[in-house]
């Protein structure tokens, strides 16, 4: 597993290949006074580890970009595309900075009796919608194309609490014949399968 170091070190090589982006500095700043570059991605899924939060970040970009470039093969036209796809796979996940608390929780060991460990529990201070809240925070420093606030709003998919038939369920097909959109969240589902997963009942047990 890589260490933080290594973790902040591979955001920044990537964070080069976004030029000419008013306040993305600015963005990244205030990145660092939040725990982004230490926070987990989840509970107890993905990435549920001191940084995991940073590393699927960069996970998304590499496997957006890998999808992007096969589909530039066949729609070159798209190239323009390419900046967007790095910025939305980077920045995607800003909504879960302060989510994530360090606390005790309790278990039953192989003798069947309560013993403590430590995990992560969601804390949100503001529960504001999922990818929403990431266009809002990045929104504060950056002025994102209309495409990559879709993107980044969308990256859930359909399965981030849009109920069939619904006025965000026509907005999400909408939103969804956007290529930039299925980029992200086909980058977003596949990094999924490479994210570690920490078990840390097996401490105690």
């Amino acid at each position: 597993m890589p260490t933080l170091a290594q973790l902040r070190d591979k955001f920044d090589r990537i964070l080069k290949h976004i030029d000419n982006r008013n306040g993305i500095n600015e963005l990244v700043k205030w990145l660092e006074s939040t725990d982004f570059f230490t926070a987990p991605a989840s509970t107890k899924f993905h990435g549920n580890y001191q940084g995991g939060l940073v590393e699927h970040s960069s996970h998304v970009v590499e496997f957006g970009l890998t999808i992007f470039n096969w589909i530039l093969k066949y729609k070159p036209e798209y190239e323009y595309m390419k900046e967007s796809v790095i910025f939305c796979g980077l920045f995607h996940d800003v909504c879960k900075i302060s989510q994530y608390i360090k606390e005790e929780k309790w278990t039953k060991d192989n003798n069947n009796k309560w013993v403590k460990y430590m995990g992560y529990s969601v804390d949100d201070k503001f529960p504001f919608p999922h990818g929403p809240k990431s266009v809002y925070y990045i929104s504060k420093f950056v002025e994102l194309k209309e495409i990559e606030a879709t993107a980044i709003a969308y990256h859930m998919g359909a399965s981030d609490g849009i109920q069939p038939n619904s006025l965000s369920s026509y907005s999400y097909q909408k939103a969804a014949e956007q290529p930039l959109v299925r980029i992200l969240n086909a980058a977003d589902i596949a990094s999924v399968v490479i994210g570690d997963v920490i078990d840390y009942k097996l401490n105690v047990i």
